[in-house]
C-alpha cells in the first residue's frame, strides 16, 4: 500500500532527525529525551512494516509521556536549574514540533480516509502518539524559554496526584 510506504518514510525521517539531533547535543537530559523520541519513531516504523507485510497483530507499548515525565520530574526535584544545558536544544525542539505536527496530521487525514478498520485503528493510534510527542516537545520548548513558569505546568509540574 502506498499510504503505508508514505507513513514509513515519515517515521524514518523523524527517527533520523532525532538520532542526528542526539549526536549534536552534549547535554545528558537532551540526549536521553531525543533517544526516547527516536526509539518511539523506530517502533512506529516497525508497526507500519508489520501492517504492510500482513503480520501486524496488536498495538503495544506504554505512552512515551510516562517515561519522560519521570526523567523531567527527577531533574526538577534534584534542584537542577535547567533540564537542558545545551543552547541548541531550543532549535531542535522547534524542529521536533514541526515533525510531530506533520506526522499527526498525516495520520488523522489517512485514518478518516481508511476503508480498512485495522488500518484506521492503527492510524488513529499513531495520530494520538504523535500528538503526545508534540505535547512533550512543545512543553519542553516552553520550559526552555520560561523555566520558572513551566515548573507550574499541569503536565510536568510537581503536584500531588488526585
Amino acid at each position: 500500500m502506498l499510504v503505508l510506504d508514505d507513513a514509513i518514510a515519515l517515521e524514518e525521517r523523524a527517527w533520523k532527525s532525532y538520532t542526528e539531533a542526539g549526536k549534536k547535543v552534549s547535554d545528558p537530559g537532551g540526549k536521553k529525551i531525543l533517544g526516547l523520541l527516536a526509539e518511539e519513531e523506530r517502533k512506529h516504523t516497525q508497526i507500519l512494516e508489520e501492517m504492510k507485510n500482513g503480520t501486524y497483530s496488536e498495538l503495544k507499548g506504554p505512552p512515551l509521556l510516562k517515561e519522560v515525565r519521570g526523567l523531567v520530574e527527577g531533574a526538577v526535584e534534584d534542584g537542577q536549574a535547567r533540564i537542558f544545558a545545551d543552547a541548541s536544544m531550543r532549535d531542535i525542539l522547534q524542529q521536533a514540533m514541526e515533525i510531530e505536527r506533520t506526522t499527526e496530521r498525516f495520520y488523522k487525514e489517512h485514518a478518516q480516509a481508511a476503508e480498512d478498520a485495522k488500518l484506521r485503528e492503527l492510524f488513529e493510534y499513531l495520530a494520538t502518539r504523535e500528538a503526545e510527542h508534540y505535547l512533550l516537545v512543545s512543553s519542553l520548548a516552553e520550559y526552555f524559554d520560561r523555566p520558572a513558569e513551566w515548573v507550574e505546568s499541569a503536565e510536568f509540574g510537581l503536584r500531588a496526584e488526585y
